[in-house]
């Protein structure tokens, strides 16, 4: 898993190994160690409601980014197969992306 960070959006590249483990009801996780702190990433597919959803918990040395999406998210961005669009989200200020790496992705593209 890839995330990139920008002003007021994240965008989360996944591998198409990383899709099958969230299309099984698995977490993916990456943790990011920045000088003595510890970031946690976490994409959980067992999110509630229609949407994705980002939550940050911090704690004393380490910080817990969770980005939640239902089933049903996991599957549409199964469905779209070799693509670069990858789901999208506006979160209050924030806009929130969640790709499949096509570089390495042996799905097939589907017209559209």
């Amino acid at each position: 898993m890839k995330v990139k960070i920008e002003n007021k959006s994240l965008r989360f590249k996944i591998t198409e190994e990383e899709l099958i483990v969230l299309m099984e009801g698995h977490c993916v996780h990456e943790e990011i160690v920045i000088m003595d702190k510890t970031l946690i990433v976490v994409i959980n597919p067992q999110g509630r409601g229609t949407g994705i959803e980002a939550r940050l918990v911090q704690d004393k040395n380490e910080a817990y980014l969770n980005l939640l999406l239902p089933a049903s998210k996991v599957q549409e961005l199964s469905d779209m197969g070799r693509s670069r669009a990858g789901l999208q989200q506006q979160m209050e200020n924030l806009s929130i992306t969640l790709q499949v790496d096509v570089r390495a992705d042996s799905r097939k593209a589907v017209a559209r």
